[in-house]
């Protein structure tokens, strides 16, 4: 039974909406498509054309095995996903929609837009050696096309996503919108909360600099900082002199700007800090095109 979605032309949404992340990711984690602000969002480059390179090939290991995890569910459930969480710094959010026509939406990307590497799905079904499963860590063989990283934005309404799959399971493809600094969505869709962080320019900052800085974000004064850490205001203002240094910023209202910008609270200090984009994806991508 064909989606009463079927019929809209997807690729042109997409192109209108500026700085909207579209990925499109098979099954197995291999990147099939992804728009120029895709790849700028994730600070990823363009792979060669007619190539599939696998999420591992570009991200750390965590990074692409809570993707998985991800993808998975959003094909196993047959129901978009939402995902928020902190990449290079900002603030994020990832909406997965199962699709079970990927092959005619990447067809309708690649005509519409001749910019971007698109591929032939029908490649990826008996190239041998393709990517590497979920979590294998950077070591794909072929990996997704044109820049990946998936995540954010909040696409079509919940459930009613591009050609979602004919029930649980049916779908072969995940569509990724990817968005910085989103509104909040009233949409019926599932959020989970990423387990990791990468703070991008803020990872100069130890955990207690980052702490104080969080805490001073959120209108926290320095005496009241202090009391709470069990430590001496002149102390406080030390580590508040040092994020000056680091960050460039010196007075509380720009700290409470630049906190209030990334969408960091007190939650995001326990979680893991990584660096989300491998640190070898350039070396890889060299080897992938050569």
């Amino acid at each position: 039974m064909s989606s009463p979605f079927s019929s809209i032309n997807w690729a042109d949404i997409f192109r209108m909406e500026v700085g909207l992340g579209v990925t499109i990711v098979t099954k197995d984690g291999r990147v099939a498509y992804s728009n120029e602000s895709a790849r700028s969002l994730f600070g990823v480059t363009p792979a060669k054309l007619g190539t599939y390179r696998h999420l591992s090939a570009v991200f750390h290991p965590e990074f692409v095995r809570e993707r998985m995890a991800w993808i998975e569910q959003v094909i196993e459930d047959g129901k978009p996903l939402r995902a928020r969480h902190i990449y290079n710094g900002h603030q994020m959010v990832s909406t997965f929609y199962p699709i079970s026509d990927g092959g005619e939406l990447l067809r309708s990307m690649d005509a519409t837009k001749q910019d971007d590497a698109a591929v032939n799905p029908n490649e990826n079904q008996s190239a041998p050696g393709d990517g590497p499963n979920a979590g294998d860590g950077p070591n794909a063989g072929d990996g997704p096309n044109a820049g990946d990283g998936p995540n954010v934005g909040d696409g079509p309404n919940a459930g009613d996503g591009p050609n979602v799959g004919d029930g649980p399971g049916g779908a072969q493809y995940v569509l990724i919108l990817s968005r910085r600094d989103p509104l909040d969505s009233t949409e019926d869709i599932a959020t989970v909360t990423s387990q990791y962080v990468d703070l991008g320019c803020l990872s100069a900052l130890s955990n207690r600099e980052l702490e104080i800085f969080i805490l001073l974000g959120h209108g926290k004064s320095v005496p009241e900082v202090a009391k709470m850490l069990h430590r001496s205001p002149r102390t406080v203002e030390r580590h508040k002199t040092e994020i000056g240094r680091k960050l460039g910023y010196s007075t509380l209202a720009e700290i409470a700007r630049a906190v209030g910008h990334l969408g960091l609270t007190y939650d995001h200090l326990q979680l893991e800090r990584f660096h989300a984009l491998a640190k070898d994806a350039k070396g890889v991508e060299d080897k992938t095109q050569s």
